[in-house]
């Protein structure tokens, strides 16, 4: 039972770590103690098993690749738009392949940390995006990119064509 939990409580535990931007004792065990009772309480009370939940670690590591890559470029996209004065809120609809409800919630909030666009509802796999990306094609090229990374994150999850 411990192995099972013992990646799970440590990516909780180094999130905990580089949160609290201290390294002793006391935060790495109070560390501990909070990746458990959100453990507990996630699987009591919303039936999310985090054990069974990312099982890749290369495709953990390549989504947060894809997601920083995404930022940036986006960052720096935004910064030509305002600099240029063409900022324009437009929106589209994003017709996910994703089925996995945990996964959609992933891809709406990878939307949102992607300056710019913001993700503003979800019915389904449809998810409506804001964006003040001049060219709303890149911006839906962002959405399909990040998406097919996190496609790869469950094993046998569905996958993006």
């Amino acid at each position: 039972m411990i192995r099972r939990y013992l990646p799970v409580v440590l990516v909780f535990l180094v999130i905990w770590v580089v949160t609290v931007e201290v390294l002793s004792w006391f935060v790495v065990l109070s560390g501990i103690g909070v990746a458990v009772v959100a453990l507990v309480l996630t699987n009591r009370l919303l039936g999310i098993d985090y054990a069974t939940v990312f099982l890749s670690p290369l495709a953990t590591l390549r989504y947060a690749l894809v997601l920083l890559k995404e930022i940036a470029t986006a960052a720096w996209g935004m910064a030509a738009i305002i600099l240029r004065g063409r900022a324009q809120a437009t929106y589209f609809e994003h017709e996910s392949a994703l089925t996995d409800d945990l996964l959609l919630f992933l891809l709406a909030n990878s939307i949102i940390l992607t300056p710019g666009s913001v993700a503003v509802d979800r019915e389904g796999s449809r998810i409506t995006v804001i964006t003040a990306d001049d060219d709303v094609e890149r911006a839906r090229a962002a959405c399909l990119r990040l998406e097919r990374s996190i496609a790869r994150l469950r094993s046998g999850g569905s996958a993006c064509s």
